[in-house]
């Protein structure tokens, strides 16, 4: 058995797991608690659903603070003060990881034979830090996760990888990084020296404006064979 790397990384969210959206079901529900307090939200949720997608995808690739988000959230929405529910939000987004969160098939038995075989494994993520540790539980992933908010450095920046690397103990160059969106999670990683694997689900085709990844995966099954040499 011949080892092609010392290190495999995932991207967790739509590579090792889906949430099903619960942060948004967490933003949907702080309004229907403000309704319910005696401040009127004249909106549907359908429709607030689509503000909260609008500011969740800010809140994620800008890094914005969360109460900056929240109040924005809840003015675009009709309400007030939604800064305060901060601390709610955050304890309403773990208390759903148990109800919301799939692991991706194939991803037990990835690991546990990338584990096997020796390979330093990890995570990196765009993201609240104690969620996507909850989430990365909740499947049985119990190597480390950097998350952004932890680490103090967001995807597609090179420090973050460079910082991953230096985690896991492994030469950028051995070091393989596992994720679904192009720019984020393949470019970038390409940009600081890793080989980069992209999980193509299906939903898009490879924007030709990015180099090309190192692999490409449709099933994290197809993941071991890239990684070990003469593995079945």
């Amino acid at each position: 058995m011949k080892l092609r790397f010392d290190g495999v990384a995932f991207d967790l969210d739509h590579t090792l797991l889906v949430d099903n959206r619960l942060e948004r079901v967490a933003l949907l529900d702080v309004l229907v608690r403000i309704d319910a307090a005696g401040t009127p939200i004249r909106l549907s949720l359908d429709r607030a659903g689509i503000v909260a997608d609008e500011e969740l995808a800010r809140y994620r690739n800008d890094g914005e603070e969360l109460d900056m988000m929240l109040s924005r959230f809840v003015e675009r929405c009709g309400g007030e003060d939604g800064g305060s529910w901060a601390p709610w939000f955050r304890q309403r987004s773990l208390d759903l990881v148990p109800h919301f969160v799939l692991s991706m098939p194939g991803a037990n038995r990835c690991i546990a034979a990338l584990a096997k075989a020796g390979l330093s494994i990890a995570a990196l993520s765009n993201g609240p830090s104690p969620l996507q540790e909850r989430k990365a539980a909740q499947i049985g992933f119990y190597f480390p996760v950097l998350a952004s908010e932890q680490i103090g450095v967001r995807k597609p920046e090179p420090a973050a990888f460079e910082l991953l690397a230096t985690t896991m103990g492994v030469e950028p160059g051995r070091l393989a990084y596992v994720g679904d969106d192009p720019y984020l999670d393949i470019a970038a990683a390409l940009q600081a020296g890793l080989s980069a694997i992209w999980f193509d689900s299906g939903s898009r085709p490879y924007p030709a404006e990015f180099a090309p990844p190192s692999a490409t995966i449709a099933s994290l099954d197809d993941l071991v064979p890239l990684c070990i040499a003469g593995a079945v």
